[in-house]
């Protein structure tokens, strides 16, 4: 009898671990706002029982068995980023000053990691050794060229909605008409300036990105691995899937094939049990409560003073009882209704039935958390995909958007006002329905995914016959040429009918009066 039970669990054994993988994910780019979205999926697949080796600038301080860093230099944009940065006059222009600090990141982020010792070490396994390579495709594609060396499938990651160049890699309809740019922030229902706004940013940013971040990569690449690897625009179209932060309830429907897969909210884990002194404060507030937050790396104490002051008046005002998260220790004229705090436990704040409204600067991790809570917000945006973020949840009715430079005492106490009113918690609480209701959690969705790619090597299947077409095709202008040859053909037959009738006629005419004479 212990023969055979020693015999099952050996077998058992051999099962499970013929089953694991070896999965690579490189995460450059120094936002651990990004980063919170990569980390559950890489966790959750190491306590799934397979080997993961990161490369990243964060390292994780209670790693699962199987996970295992290499980590990369510390990156100064894990810094906080101060207000006053974002008073320039140029808002109109603020995503092309965007685009070309993230060019300039993209190529540091590339050099460091292609050059670092964290990738020296993964470069000793021989090609092959992983299934599969989880990346952020981002503002470089130059890590494609790890994919190339060591023979291995890509799924590419983007923690925030496509950017205008990622829609051609992966087969995926590009619309101006109602799919704003990353950078835009715009919904889906756009007037024609915006409409028009958005198709110029969508195509000159896709232009910029081939003209700077494609050579640049390129250079880079084969700096490090010589000059024989393709370019980094050819090896993007080999990707296999992308896990996107993003999910139709929240960001509006999208034709998206099977190779883009929504897992919005993977980040998001049932609430833990909150501070005394915070559970306090949220049960016994007869009005309700506010949560004020700008994220980790915005500092809300930085603010012009005249700003700071205009919140602070405005926030008195209230009703409500405000949670805010304030960097400093104290606050010059704090109303008595304001409670700070250096740190905020965010998710489970939110979660909490007494939270009326969540002050936000649209970051997308934070929105997500208040969506799935059900919780209205006052959008002020300040860079990046925020306006994207705010103006779609404004759009579904739960939140109300107020520009940065806008936010003063009446337009902030008004906004909150607006967004207290009960038909925003209404919508609120059907969004939040929505986005929580799915066949599988976000996170045992892209589980699922990665073990297919790697059992499938690449799951060739998936991918659209549009990633290889060139745009001529892709947008069917030789057809367009045909039909026009085709329509112009009778056209031409008829004038030239015409011209030869009417010399014909001229002919006689010519003859006739030659007889005469």
């Amino acid at each position: 009898m212990k023969f055979f039970l020693a015999l099952f669990l050996l077998l058992t054994l051999l099962v499970v671990s013929s089953h694991s993988l070896n999965i690579l994910g490189m995460f450059p780019h120094p936002a651990m706002s990004h980063f919170k979205f990569f980390q559950p999926i890489v966790r959750g697949l190491a306590e799934a029982g397979h080997h993961v080796d990161v490369i990243s600038p964060f390292r994780d301080e209670e790693p699962p068995k199987g996970y295992k860093d290499y980590q990369l230099p510390p990156a100064s944009l894990t810094d906080a980023i101060h207000l006053e940065d974002f008073e320039h006059p140029l808002s109109f222009l603020a995503h092309y000053v965007e685009f070309f600090i993230l060019y300039k990141m993209g190529k540091e982020a590339c050099n460091t990691t292609l050059n670092s010792q964290a990738l020296e070490e993964i470069l000793k396994h021989p090609p092959g050794y992983y299934d599969v390579i989880l990346m952020e495709h981002f503002n470089t594609d130059c890590l494609m060229s790890v994919s190339h060396v060591l023979q291995t499938p890509v799924i590419a990651m983007a923690s925030c909605a496509l950017a205008p160049w990622h829609y051609e890699r992966f087969g995926v309809p590009l619309i101006p008409s109602y799919i704003s740019a990353l950078f835009q922030g715009k919904s889906q229902e756009m007037s024609l300036p915006g409409r028009l706004a958005n198709w110029f940013t969508v195509h000159s940013m896709n232009l910029l990105y081939k003209t700077l971040n494609v050579p640049a990569g390129n250079a880079l690449i084969r700096q490090r691995f010589g000059s024989g690897l393709p370019s980094t625009e050819e090896l993007v179209r080999n990707t296999s899937l992308m896990l996107i932060n993003q999910h139709y309830s929240l960001s509006g429907p999208k034709p998206l094939p099977p190779n883009v897969i929504e897992v919005g909210g993977v980040h998001i884990t049932p609430p833990k049990p909150l501070p005394k002194d915070l559970q306090q404060l949220l049960d016994n507030a007869p009005k309700g409560v506010i949560l004020f937050s700008f994220g980790s790396q915005l500092r809300l104490s930085s603010l012009s003073e005249s700003r700071r002051i205009g919140i602070i008046r405005a926030l008195g005002r209230l009703e409500q009882q405000v949670i805010l998260k304030w960097e400093n220790d104290t606050m010059p004229n704090k109303p008595g209704n304001v409670h700070i705090r250096k740190w905020l436990p965010q998710r489970d704040i939110l979660a909490h039935p007494n939270v009326r409204v969540f002050i936000s600067h649209g970051g997308l991790m934070g929105t997500t958390e208040a969506v799935a809570s059900g919780v209205p917000i006052v959008g002020v945006p300040v860079y990046g995909d925020q306006s994207l973020n705010i103006a779609a949840l404004v759009q579904r009715g739960m939140a109300v958007q107020l520009g940065f430079k806008k936010l003063d005492e009446e337009s902030l106490y008004e906004a909150v006002t607006k967004a207290l009113d009960p038909t925003f918690k209404v919508r609120a609480k059907e969004v939040a329905s929505t986005y929580n209701s799915r066949i599988q959690t976000p996170l045992e969705t892209a589980i699922w995914w990665v073990e297919h790619v790697a059992e499938t090597r690449g799951a060739p299947l998936i991918q659209p016959s549009a990633v290889h077409l060139s745009r001529f095709v892709y947008h069917s202008l030789d057809v367009y040429l045909v039909v026009a040859l085709l329509l112009l053909l009778p056209v031409l037959a008829i004038m030239g009918l015409r011209r030869l009738c009417r010399s014909s006629h001229n002919g006689g005419a010519t003859k006739i009066k030659h007889k005469r004479i």
